[in-house]
Order: structure tokens, then C-alpha cells, then sequence
């Protein structure tokens, strides 16, 4: 039941800032890493920051032979462009780094599954092809709480997976429209 109110939620404020992205650059596409692989929506809200929205099935226990079902999360990060270059071949090439928050319902590295909640940086970079297709390479650790109900009560522990799966590399290939 969390886990449909949090990806609702994600889906509520994404809607109320359409009126806002649609004059922006847009791109879409999935996400693919050890951690996870989702959807991801992306805006420029001006020359030098975006904004991305990711919700992704949470894999690391699935991989790990420590569940049989990925979890699911929802997270958003407002991106500032610290660089900008141009390839060789004279494709637009971005480097950026920002925070945000991600929510969802996970196993952790101990432990059953629950929900968890918690800050994420994101720190990487993107080219961008001629045929408006974009390919990212980024790390988004998380500092945050893994909640889970125990014989009544609420235990809250330190969301361990966010923190070592999020300095795995994440690859996402997107499309500009």
C-alpha cells in the first residue's frame, strides 16, 4: 500500500509542473544498473539546470539471492551544470551534480523488506547524440532510513543498500522530444 501512495505522489507533482516543463528541453528513456532499472523523465529548466524524475524496480536484493521480487522506488533530483564541452564530432557533452530525494519499498543489505526514505546526491555526465538520443553515466548515493514493522513496532535503521548500491555506476539512454 506504501509503495502505490509513494509512486502516486511522484505522479501528482510530476503532473502539477507540466504547465512549467512544457516550454523546456524533454528527453525519456530507462535507466539500467546493478541497483535498478526504471524510467526516467528529464527537463531543463534553464541554461544550466535540470530536473530528472526516475521511479525503477530496485534489483540489489533480486541479484543478490536475498528476495525472489525487486522493490520499487521513486526519486526526483534537481541536476546543476557545472560543465559544458563539445565532442569531436560536435555533440553537446554535460557534466553535473545535485541533490534529491528518493523514496520506495526495498530489502536492505540486512534485514526483511520496508520502506525507506532519504536524501540522494547525483553526481555524472551526458552526451548528446544527433538524432536527440542522450546517454548518461552517473552515481546517486542515498543517505536515509529503511523503515519496517516488527511484531508492532516501527524499526528504523540506516538504509544501508542506498548507500553502497548508489556508488555503483547507473547508465540511462534517453530520447529528446
Amino acid at each position: 500500500m506504501f509503495k502505490a501512495n509513494a509512486i502516486l505522489c511522484v505522479l501528482v507533482a510530476t503532473a502539477l509542473c507540466l504547465d512549467e516543463m512544457s516550454a523546456q528541453q524533454r528527453n525519456i528513456g530507462m535507466t539500467f544498473s546493478y541497483a535498478g532499472t526504471g524510467l526516467e523523465y528529464c527537463f531543463d529548466v534553464d541554461d544550466d539546470n535540470f530536473v530528472g524524475v526516475q521511479l525503477r524496480a530496485e534489483t540489489s536484493a533480486l541479484f543478490a539471492f536475498r528476495s525472489v521480487y525487486p522493490g520499487a522506488s521513486a526519486s526526483v533530483f534537481w541536476n546543476m551544470i557545472f560543465k559544458k564541452m563539445e565532442s569531436a564530432n560536435g555533440n553537446p557533452i554535460r557534466f553535473y551534480a545535485g541533490p534529491g530525494l528518493g523514496i520506495g519499498y526495498s530489502n536492505d543489505i540486512i534485514g526483511p523488506p520496508g520502506m525507506f526514505f532519504g536524501l540522494k546526491g547525483r553526481v555524472g555526465g551526458e552526451c548528446t547524440f544527433a538524432r536527440g538520443v542522450t546517454i548518461s553515466m552517473n552515481l546517486s548515493p542515498m543517505l536515509g532510513g529503511h523503515f519496517r514493522i516488527n511484531e508492532g513496532m516501527v524499526n528504523m535503521r540506516l538504509y544501508r543498500s542506498g548507500l553502497l548500491y548508489g556508488i555503483m555506476p547507473e547508465v540511462s539512454i534517453r530520447y529528446e522530444f
